[in-house]
């Protein structure tokens, strides 16, 4: 009798791509994954590999399932590789423009209002050609540029003053 959970853990390890029969556009990955290591008895993470024979003679391909992200960086063969590389560093480029911008802003912020703070925070998006995130994205940047811009300190205080009171009330005994 044929050892169905191990039919299906060997069909969840493939990407979407070996799964729709477009081998060539796989990029040997299917994920992010990690867990403790037993051997050496620590956390590691890595990516995911795709379980698909089309692998077979990839340098990457070995027993198992994750491999550290620089290994799979430079010694994966397989023909979607390169793609899903330039993907990723193209989505590194974006996020280190939005984190760019929001210190750019940071820095400019003394003594503005959140509306100014917004303001500047949009025009150095802009200025990097960086997509506008969503108006909760952008009233919490501000909000956060604000606060540690020391906007933030009576909400901090008044948070503090609150905990503390509340451990106040914890240590005395019930009446």
């Amino acid at each position: 009798m044929p050892n169905w959970m191990a039919d299906v853990f060997e069909r969840s390890l493939r990407s979407p791509a070996c799964a729709d029969g477009t081998h060539g556009d796989c990029p040997h990955m299917c994920g992010y994954g990690g867990g403790l290591n037993p051997r050496r008895l620590r956390l590691e993470s890595g990516m995911v590999l795709c379980k698909c024979e089309c692998h077979s003679s990839c340098p990457v391909t070995g027993k198992t399932t994750a491999v550290p992200e620089e290994a799979w960086r430079e010694s994966c063969s397989c023909p979607g590789a390169e793609g899903e590389r330039v993907r990723q560093d193209q989505a590194d480029s974006r996020s280190r423009g939005y984190i760019e911008a929001l210190d750019a802003a940071r820095a400019r912020a003394a003594g503005m209002s959140r509306e100014e703070i917004r303001d500047v925070y949009e025009a150095e998006l802009h200025s990097r050609g960086l997509e506008l995130p969503g108006e909760p994205v952008m009233d919490a940047c501000a909000e956060a540029i604000a606060s540690y811009c020391g906007r933030g300190a009576g909400l901090a205080g008044r948070s503090l003053a609150g905990l503390a009171k509340l451990l106040g009330g914890m240590s005395r005994p019930p009446r």
